[in-house]
């Protein structure tokens, strides 16, 4: 059973380089989307030149920010793929010694097989190669949603300084954007955040696959195993992430495309 090697999830540059001539309208949107920025070029009035001022900054800031989570997720991924390709003629010859039977635990996703199994080394370091790709990736999605949560309730307090302080809860943290004149909901990648909100939710409180994920694409195959099993589409989350705090942030006021 071969480890696949993995490529790497791109930072905002890396992926607006690599799609600005594309023609797929998915893609183009992205771009297009990323290339706008706040503006107070027409701008009179202080206050509102300021408020742009200080979107401008935050837009870097999170975009910044979850360009280093990328990176960090890249690091633990290089090292991922070396060791992959290393261990790949080991366990051919060790799988091949026991019948198969390593390759058929691993394609029957049941881990619970595995804990004795893990007593053959070979097959131990494919486990522990595995697991920590696994980690590596959990830890993009906890993290992109703590960065998501951090910089809404950042722009939030932004957007209207009658706010002081603001709820844990995600629900009434929604609330209160829209009390700001940030419908965070009718955002175009909003579905997509949802998902990572649930997700990274369901990684740190319960770590199986249950209904409420079953209904997100890759999951449903995986129903009742643990989470580790499933291939976290962490493309989609990191873009996801960057494109639902743009939007965030070009909600606030004046913008302009380039």
């Amino acid at each position: 059973m071969k480890l696949k090697t993995i490529e790497y999830v791109p930072t905002l540059n890396e992926f607006v380089e690599k799609h600005k001539d594309s023609t797929e309208i998915g893609e183009k949107k992205l771009v297009d989307d990323f290339l706008e920025f706040p503006d107070s070029e027409n701008e009179q009035c202080e206050t509102r030149i300021e408020l742009i001022r200080r979107a401008s900054e935050l837009r870097q800031t999170v975009i910044s920010r979850i360009d280093d989570v990328i990176m960090c997720n890249r690091y633990a991924i290089a090292q991922y793929n070396y060791n992959a390709e290393a261990l790949e003629p080991m366990f051919i010859e060790c799988d091949k010694h026991y019948g198969g039977m390593l390759s058929q635990m691993i394609e029957s996703g049941h881990e619970d097989q595995h804990p004795h199994a893990r007593l053959i080394q070979p097959f131990n370091t494919y486990c522990e190669i595995k697991n920590a790709k696994t980690i590596a990736n959990e830890g993009l999605i906890i993290h992109l949603w703590a960065t998501i949560e951090q910089h809404v309730k950042q722009a939030i307090l932004l957007k209207d300084k009658k706010q002081k302080s603001l709820p844990h809860k995600w629900n009434e943290i929604v609330i209160r954007a829209r009390r700001a004149g940030i419908h965070l909901t009718r955002l175009p990648s909003y579905k997509i955040i949802d998902e990572i909100r649930i997700v990274n939710n369901k990684i740190k409180h319960l770590y199986i696959v249950d209904n409420t994920l079953c209904k997100y694409k890759g999951f449903s195959q995986h129903k009742g195993k643990k989470m580790s099993a499933v291939d976290y589409r962490v493309h989609e989350y990191a873009i996801g992430a960057h494109h639902f705090m743009n939007r965030v942030i070009c909600s606030m006021g004046p913008t302009v495309r380039y």
